[in-house]
């Protein structure tokens, strides 16, 4: 007890001291003031750390690249144009720019979410022409939950219908079929499921479809301007490869570049 008493004396004599010290308040207070703003960044850590981050990070990604889809918006001059292409060109380019891929994505499609770290790492490569990516959100409903993008594939159908032709079973000239035959069957099956879309109960429309879009390669196989259709671009990276940020990018840089699988004069 003579202890705790000698220390409690102590800390009252130091008390009186500041008390009686006009020169030491002032430096006590701006002290303090400085302690809390040098506290503060440390404090706010604290609370992020205590709060859980539910964003999608990755659907995200899609949703900043989003085309809108209200009658008139900007996915619907794109298919519109794509459908009349022979004499929407300079529209294309001047709008959208002469080649960008299209993806049509949705939130609860694992694939989608994959896919996001190959485009952001083939966003990094060298082209001659700036990579470019817009999206369609096939998920995405108005406020009477009618999917958006369901009436916009019908509205569109023609240019659906065109590619279901061309990319159906009479592409000989495809690149994709000759280097990656394997897929063909499934492929046609796929885009002929174009045109009978139904999104409302998740079957018909492949997620994630991804078009290249070039308005100035005149390639044989090219429909509408549409020079590539790819479903899930991860499965086609060569089975010795690992699956990675990087080996993703490569595959769709040699589908931008027309090289590799998507060049018709290649061979192992």
């Amino acid at each position: 007890m003579k202890i705790l008493r000698a220390i409690g004396a102590f800390f009252a004599k130091i008390g009186r001291w500041i008390a009686n010290t006009a020169w030491v308040q002032p430096l006590l207070i701006v002290g303090g003031i400085f302690a809390i703003i040098f506290s503060i960044p440390y404090i706010k850590k604290a609370i992020e750390d205590g709060q859980v981050d539910n964003t999608d990070y990755n659907y995200a990604y899609y949703q900043d690249r989003a085309l809108g889809l209200a009658e008139g918006g900007k996915a619907d001059k794109l298919l519109g144009y794509l459908e009349d292409f022979e004499n929407s060109k300079e529209s294309i380019k001047s709008e959208f720019g002469t080649q960008f891929m299209l993806a049509f994505v949705q939130k609860n499609c694992q694939n989608c979410k994959d896919g996001v770290a190959g485009f952001k790492n083939v966003a990094k490569k060298s082209f001659e022409n700036k990579f470019k990516l817009y999206t369609i959100l096939v998920d995405k409903t108005d406020d009477e939950g009618e999917y958006l993008a369901k009436e916009l594939i019908r509205k569109h159908e023609v240019l659906f219908d065109d590619l279901a032709g061309a990319y159906g079973d009479n592409t000989e000239d495809y690149p994709l079929y000759i280097n990656k035959p394997s897929i063909k069957s499934s492929y046609s099956d796929k885009i002929k499921n174009f045109a009978e879309a139904t999104l409302d109960t998740g079957e018909g429309f492949e997620t994630p479809t991804l078009f290249m879009i070039d308005v100035e390669k005149e390639a044989e196989w090219s429909t509408n301007g549409i020079t590539e259709i790819v479903f899930n671009y991860i499965d086609l990276i060569d089975s010795s490869e690992t699956i990675n940020e990087v080996t993703k990018g490569n595959l769709l840089r040699d589908m931008w570049t027309y090289n590799d699988i998507f060049d018709p004069e290649y061979s192992k």
